[in-house]
């Protein structure tokens, strides 16, 4: 993934999976149909980080679990 001097509020298709720290089969299964796909020209797709890091905060808050110390 490219270094940003600030996170872009954009990223790539191909950047998605990388930025969440997933491989590109589990980002299309399990995030990709929750969130707002954004046309880039005829081609390129794109989508809203923050809305990516929604999708996150609600999946650990549904799934995560604290570690017992």
């Amino acid at each position: 993934m490219k270094q940003y001097r600030f996170p872009p509020r954009l990223i790539r298709l191909r950047d998605a999976p990388s930025y969440m720290g997933i491989d590109r089969n589990k980002f299309n299964k399990l995030v990709r149909p929750h969130l707002t796909e954004i046309p880039l020209g005829k081609q390129a797709i794109a989508f809203d980080t923050i809305e990516i890091n929604s999708w996150i905060d609600d999946y650990i808050s549904c799934n995560g679990r604290r570690l017992k110390v």
